[in-house]
């Protein structure tokens, strides 16, 4: 586990990332995105990712581009944070709310946690691949299972692509926001659309999220 913070052991938030991979420089850079844009008081937490697609698809479901299947081992991840990596963050930051962050199918598994756990404050989803396989009945069907703070975004150019999976991520977003508005324990949920494809800024895109939560906490106290 990588912890970056500005500064330890306070009630400041904590927000948990997992990435793929030599993740070091890239939870550096991602730390350093968010402090160039808040001088709020934050805690940065990384775990490792193996297989990304096993790991943070909420459910099996056939590969929608190449081969791999998604082999649905979310539950195996959401299990692990909650029973392993929680209780060393909770032992280090006392009383911090703890958020969720991820990109792509990151971002789905962070937002799909939601619905699983009472154990986050909230989530940053950023393009987050709500096209997947039957998410629009698991949405339908669920509600959060605790009182949260969503920030959701998009690049304009995602939903225009030829797959005609992957193109249902625009239609599937604007519905999610809709649903998550009617949600009694959705606290407060943001939304922005940002310039480009789904493979643009993906650090730039993550950070504008967490600032806008820590922003968004400052501003209620």
């Amino acid at each position: 586990m990588n912890v970056f913070s500005t500064q330890k052991y306070t009630n400041a938030p904590v927000f948990i990332w997992g990435k793929d991979g030599s993740h070091e420089e890239s939870a550096k850079s991602l730390f350093e995105e968010v402090t160039a844009l808040t001088d709020k008081d934050f805690s940065l937490a990384v775990f490792d990712v193996f297989d990304w697609n096993s790991q943070f698809s909420p459910w099996a479901a056939p590969a929608v581009f190449g081969k791999e299947n998604f082999e649905g081992k979310g539950s195996e991840t959401l299990k692990f944070l909650e029973k392993e990596f929680l209780p060393d963050i909770k032992s280090k930051f006392d009383g911090s709310k703890i958020y969720l962050a991820g990109y792509s199918l990151a971002g789905l598994f962070s937002l799909w946690a939601l619905y699983e756990s009472s154990q986050f404050s909230g989530a940053v989803c950023c393009s987050s691949s709500l096209w997947f396989e039957k998410w629009d009945e698991f949405v339908s069907l669920h509600k959060l299972k605790s009182p949260s703070r969503i920030y959701m975004s998009l690049g304009d150019r995602e939903e225009k692509t030829k797959n005609q999976v992957m193109a249902k991520v625009g239609e599937r977003t604007r519905n999610q926001i809709e649903i998550l508005k009617n949600d009694c324990n959705a606290e407060r949920v943001y939304f922005e659309l940002n310039k480009g494809g789904h493979f643009d800024e993906p650090l730039k895109r993550l950070a504008k999220g967490i600032a806008a939560l820590l922003e968004s906490k400052a501003s209620s106290e």
